[in-house]
């Protein structure tokens, strides 16, 4: 295939992924933005608002990608046409689930060089700055994705990764106590801080989004996990 045709493949394939790709990370920071003003309204201090900045980065962004990825791999109504095509499907997803990843993390480092210029980045060295927001986008749509191959269910996806994200959420300093439990925390930059390891155990979180989508990819292999259970 020339580098054309893969070319029109990406782009038709993100075209296909619907609103969700460009509008969840948007959405997402568009929301944080708008935390932050009503925040400094109130009077919030310097450094709140700067962590308000960091949190929509690491928590609100990857929620909102993750359960974009799920819609898009669930929410496919041409699944049976596309399984009686020669194409791969299962290459067909990965275009689309990709494509929404890689605008989210286009999004993420413009509106962090943002932030950085205006002399609110409160994170890692800049230069670390992907750590903040990758590990934890990699690891939900990994989940996410790998739930809704699993289950057939967009429900239960979106149901599974809105738990993860509360509970974590809530027992964050808990979890980040735990020297095993650490690398498994989504939000280690904004509540436990950049510690020593924190690069490592991001690294692993990361390793384990990819490790879940290789997972889902496996189950793909059969071809009624494309299908719901009606269709099927």
């Amino acid at each position: 295939m020339s580098r054309q045709a893969r070319s029109e493949l990406w782009r038709h394939d993100f075209r296909r992924a619907g609103w969700a790709a460009w509008v969840a990370p948007l959405g997402a920071l568009v929301a944080t933005l708008a935390m932050t003003t009503l925040a400094v309204g109130g009077g919030a201090g310097r450094q709140q608002v700067r962590d308000l900045l960091l949190t929509g980065l690491e928590a609100i962004v990857p929620l909102a990608v993750a359960m974009a990825a799920v819609t898009a791999i669930a929410g496919d109504r041409s699944r049976e046409l596309q399984l009686s095509l020669p194409a791969n499907y299962v290459a067909t997803l990965g275009r689309r689930v990709g494509s929404l990843v890689g605008a989210a993390f286009a999004v993420c480092v413009v509106f962090s060089v943002g932030v950085l210029a205006a002399g609110c980045w409160s994170g890692p060295r800049f230069v670390a700055s992907p750590l903040v927001w990758a590990p934890p986008t990699i690891a939900l749509v990994g989940l996410g994705v790998f739930i809704a191959v699993l289950t057939r269910s967009v429900v239960l996806a979106t149901s599974g990764l809105a738990a993860l994200w509360l509970t974590q959420q809530i027992y964050a300093s808990a979890i980040g106590a735990v020297d095993w439990a650490r690398p498994f925390l989504l939000f280690q930059t904004t509540r436990v801080g950049v510690t020593d390891g924190w690069a490592l155990d991001r690294t692993l979180l990361a390793v384990v989004g990819v490790a879940l989508v290789a997972a889902a990819a496996a189950l793909l292999r059969r071809p009624d996990r494309l299908l719901t259970e009606e269709e099927a």
